[in-house]
């Protein structure tokens, strides 16, 4: 136990010390929000990928796994496709719009690109960011308190009450560079356990095709694609399930942000490339976990905690707090994401505008922090599955924000109202289909996506289309893009 403690303590001290050593560097307005731009593409890659997988990568994609079967395939499928719909589609013209639009959050990109003077999209959007981003918070700390709880034998309330503190502090220290810093840190772990405990796992069981027997003899459609599924609602269930995870991603802000923070625009292709590898082997990895878990612990009570009981099962004291280490350092990367996006999504646009100062909308974003890991500290106390939660509030960003990201890039077409009116609609549409049984049906950011693009399309052009003061900014963009491109 005392070496377990000693590892957790050390892992803490590690990232304090990222915070401190950064705060120097994150004193500026755009150093704190988007680390000045300056990550390279390692950092840009797993720091990116790391923040948007989160806990749910060593947690909730095993159990997935472990309760579903070889039908997880379509969560993979629809996670691949999201990461190379931001990296490869939208990466570079997002990197290059937002310079261009000197914007260093979101909500300040799509004021500026809206060209919305009286600054009511910016206030509606970090509203939204904020709300759901506490939700994504907390599912994150849930995940926080069972991994020490199991691991460290430490009270549940303790556990968050520390997860909190830890996250909050070098969060409000070093802004967006501590993030960056220790997300790579954190990303790297993570790769690391997701590729050593499956192998470890299987290898005992006596490979893959002995696993593959055992598997078949617990459940005969275990292998199959639809899980031995045949209702029709079950099949659009689950395939809207694991495909509409492509959905979310165009609107996942905190991983847009690590886009908006790499220093050369040439160079997010290669950050892409490495997220997408980071990415697809952990993927696998966790899989492999899930089913290794099947087969090992065939009645386990809690599928999302089958990574740490094989864990404890096949390493000794050390390595196994180093692998509880590792899950906390995935829960750590996406909250520490979380908390900067949102206090940056307020800084970016309400507090720079009626503030004007930088050093004061930095002390008001650092106040912000920790209003927001408070919130979403009590929300903590709440439970639920991770899975379930994080799908949630993902949705509502993937609805909110997905159409405006895209059309934003790609068009001219768009205004202000439009914008809002879209933010607003894909939100409620979510709230609506969630809250009304209906996602047991079809997952809730299919509606949440077609309504808000619907609305934007329809609005901006009922409302007169674009701003024309804005066509001239717009076609900057365009030929920046165009010009680095080419090169």
């Amino acid at each position: 136990m005392v070496l377990k403690i000693f590892v957790l303590a050390l892992y803490i001290i590690i990232l304090l010390g990222i915070g401190v050593y950064t705060s120097k560097k994150a004193s500026s307005y755009d150093g704190f929000n988007l680390a000045g731009r300056g990550n390279n593409r390692w950092i840009g890659g797993i720091a990116t990928q790391s923040a948007s997988t989160s806990g749910w990568m060593l947690l909730a994609m095993p159990g997935l796994a472990y309760a579903s079967g070889f039908s997880v395939v379509w969560t993979l499928t629809g996670w691949l496709g999201g990461s190379l719909i931001n990296w490869v589609i939208l990466g570079k013209r997002l990197r290059i719009a937002t310079e261009v639009y000197d914007s260093v959050s979101c909500t300040e990109y799509f004021e500026k690109r809206t060209n919305d003077k009286k600054g009511i999209i910016g206030i509606v959007s970090a509203i939204t960011i904020v709300i759901l981003m506490a939700i994504n918070s907390s599912s994150e700390m849930i995940g926080f308190g069972k991994l020490l709880s199991v691991v460290f034998h430490i009270d549940y309330t303790v556990a968050v009450t520390v997860g909190l503190i830890v996250v909050a502090v070098y969060t409000f220290l070093g802004g967006y560079m501590a993030v960056s810093w220790t997300n790579l840190l954190q990303g790297t772990l993570m790769f690391l356990a997701l590729c050593i405990v499956p192998i470890v796992a299987i290898a005992d069981i006596g490979g893959f095709h002995e696993m593959a027997e055992q598997l078949v003899s617990q459940q005969p459609e275990f292998f199959q694609f639809l899980g031995g599924m045949t209702e029709p609602g079950q099949i659009i269930v689950s395939l809207s399930g694991g495909l509409g995870i492509g959905l979310l991603y165009p609107g996942m802000v905190h991983s847009l942000t690590g886009i908006m923070a790499i220093k050369n625009p040439n160079e997010v292709k290669d950050s892409g490339l490495i997220a997408i590898i980071w990415g697809a082997v952990a993927l696998v990895g966790a899989s492999g976990i899930g089913m290794a878990g099947r087969v090992i612990f065939p009645q386990a009570e809690d599928p999302e905690q089958v990574f740490l009981l094989l864990g404890e099962k096949y390493f000794n004291t050390a390595i196994f707090a180093i692998l509880g280490a590792a899950v906390m350092a995935a829960i750590l990367s996406s909250v520490c994401a979380y908390l900067i996006v949102s206090s940056a999504s307020i800084g970016g646009c309400i507090a720079r505008r009626y503030v004007g100062k930088e050093k004061m909308v930095v002390f008001i974003e650092k106040a912000l922090i920790i209003v927001i890991a408070l919130t979403a500290y009590g929300l903590a106390f709440k439970g639920g599955s991770l899975h379930t939660i994080t799908m949630f509030a993902s949705s509502g960003l993937g609805s909110a924000f997905g159409p405006l990201v895209i059309f934003s890039l790609f068009t001219n077409r768009v205004n202000a109202k439009g914008a809002v009116a879209s933010i607003l609609a894909g939100l409620i549409t979510v709230l609506v289909w969630f809250y009304s049984g209906l996602s047991n049906y079809l997952f809730e950011v299919f509606p949440g996506v077609i309504v808000s693009t619907i609305v934007l399309l329809a609005v901006s052009k009922l409302t007169g289309g674009p701003a024309q003061e804005g066509n001239e900014k717009y076609q900057e963009y365009i030929t920046e893009y165009k010009k680095v491109n080419s090169k």
